[in-house]
């Protein structure tokens, strides 16, 4: 069979199935299984697909039917300009998560400070490590509570040059008494689950099926994490280190106001592409 006639077959039955990036998901599942970038299917439209090949797309497409995201499918999804590892036992990372990067771009101008970075609920790593591309001499440690996922953070900073920068630390989101050995930092960022329960069943397939529910939802308000987090902030900042955090649509004045209940002093909003204030940053005083 030919690309082309592949890309029409998959897109029509993605079209007919309600999956809104139809073409593109179809493009992205055939380049993966001839192991070719998206742009050769364009230039190359009459390549033939050898049969091996077309057996491997054609079971990923059932994959997609049944709403797993390509990401996971293909176990990538590019973030900051940078490809990392995605499976099953971690967050998708959303575009709308850059803006945390955006942010700490504006709040530390010198990509040349040796910055101490802590991610909480690091997952894949892609917070932390997206910052560890633009502030060359930082480190960073990425905590969480699954050891699959700490597994997936540390294949990835392997993969894209960062494992003399990147450490992993096996702790929950309170760190559990581990802040004396963590040290302290000038910047900690998280994207914490912040999905209420209620939500549950608005949430789509690709979301509530295939990323992990721990990082999805956070009790009956969505503000669970935020309460667990706030208490432990003005151990691990250092003095004048800045707290930078993800929370969903309308939670800002909530989590404002927790994270700034133990001593931290709000500094800014910041909004994702769609205009929607999505993540805060707050520092610890100097004195």
């Amino acid at each position: 069979m030919l690309v082309k006639e592949l890309l029409s077959e998959l897109t029509e039955r993605f079209e007919r199935a309600g999956l809104d990036e139809a073409r593109a998901d179809a493009r992205l599942l055939i380049s993966f299984g001839i192991n070719k970038q998206p742009v050769f299917l364009r230039m190359n439209p009459d390549f033939e697909i050898e049969s091996d090949d077309l057996t491997k797309i054609r079971a990923f497409a059932e994959r997609r039917l049944k709403r797993e995201p390509v990401s996971k499918i293909i176990q990538t999804r590019g973030f900051w300009r940078l490809d990392f590892k995605v499976t099953a036992d971690v967050l998708d990372p959303r575009p709308d998560s850059e803006t945390l990067i955006e942010e700490a771009l504006k709040l530390f101008k010198d990509k040349l400070a040796p910055l101490k970075i802590l991610d909480l609920g690091t997952g894949s790593g892609c917070l932390a490590q997206a910052l560890l591309c633009e502030y060359v001499n930082a480190t960073a440690i990425g905590l969480d509570s699954s050891e699959k996922a700490l597994a997936i953070a540390a294949e990835n900073a392997l993969t894209i040059g960062m494992k003399k920068r990147f450490s992993t630390v096996l702790a929950d989101w309170n760190v559990d008494g581990w802040e004396k050995s963590l040290g302290t930092f000038d910047l900690i960022i998280a994207n914490p689950p912040y999905i209420a329960e209620k939500e549950r069943p608005t949430l789509s397939p690709e979301v509530v099926d295939y990323d992990p529910e721990q990082a999805l939802f956070a009790g009956a308000d969505g503000l669970d994490a935020y309460r667990r987090i706030s208490p432990v902030l003005p151990r691990l900042l250092n003095k004048g280190g800045v707290f930078i955090a993800e929370f969903g649509q309308g939670q800002e004045e909530d989590v404002r106001r927790i994270i700034c209940s133990n001593g931290l002093i709000f500094k800014t909003f910041g909004t994702d592409l769609g205009g929607i204030t999505r993540c805060l940053s707050a520092f610890l005083p100097e004195s």
